[in-house]
């Protein structure tokens, strides 16, 4: 099925981009979960991923005044674990960016499978805001999954701390699955800065894997 934006341009990012894209998650981050997300460094970190291509990875899309109003883009992890990262900003949403930047993902993801085995599973994966539900029912209709569900506590120590052997700023970001999570202690002093943040984890098979055939097991025993 093909998607059709209306005064919308979808097109290749450029670096020059990079401040325009980055203050886009940070909007889309504050409606989500009420404070600065720290989606930003994940972003940063899936540019400097080795098999991650600007000119073929990732899109933009623009309104007619050349304001950006979605961003999507993938990475791999050896070509059978894809990472999608999925944003549309909030007065933009229900007009079918996010499902076009879903199925340009999806088609990357298809291009690049020959680079791996036939018997090793490939897979698209995505954090989604758990609070976000527009987002979750989007990735669920493109034929997604859940598959956990975690909080995220990043805990940034304050600067005006004096702790032993402490120099600058210490950052703690943690993953907390929800069926493990039985309460959370408040800080009730001025030591840090900290932000708790709610995701879902979906993910896409795009093949499944198989089995390794017996015959083939049999002589790598033998070899060892």
């Amino acid at each position: 099925m093909s998607v059709h934006l209306t005064n919308l341009l979808a097109r290749i990012p450029e670096e020059r981009d990079m401040y325009s894209i980055m203050e886009l998650v940070a909007i889309c981050g504050h409606a989500e979960h009420g404070i600065a997300d720290s989606s930003t460094g994940e972003l940063q970190a899936h540019w400097r991923n080795h098999g991650f291509h600007l000119e073929s990875d990732a899109w933009v899309i623009v309104n007619n005044k050349g304001q950006f109003a979605g961003f999507g883009c993938v990475c791999h992890s050896d070509y059978e674990e894809y990472h999608t990262f999925v944003c549309v900003h909030p007065d933009y949403r229900k007009r079918g960016i996010g499902t076009l930047l879903l199925r340009l993902i999806e088609e990357r993801a298809r291009q690049q499978m020959f680079h791996t085995s036939l018997n090793k599973r490939v897979c698209l994966k995505a954090l989604v805001s758990s609070r976000n539900a527009e987002a979750r029912s989007l990735f669920e209709r493109e034929g997604y999954t859940q598959v956990r569900e975690f909080w995220r506590v990043t805990v940034e120590l304050d600067e005006a701390l004096e702790l032993r052997q402490r120099v600058g700023k210490h950052m703690l970001d943690v993953a907390i699955e929800s069926r493990q999570l039985v309460g959370v202690a408040p800080l009730y002093d001025r030591e840090a800065v900290y932000s708790i943040r709610w995701y879902c984890e979906y993910e896409k098979e795009l093949r499944p894997g198989s089995l390794p055939d017996p015959c083939e097991e049999d002589c790598l025993q033998v070899t060892r």
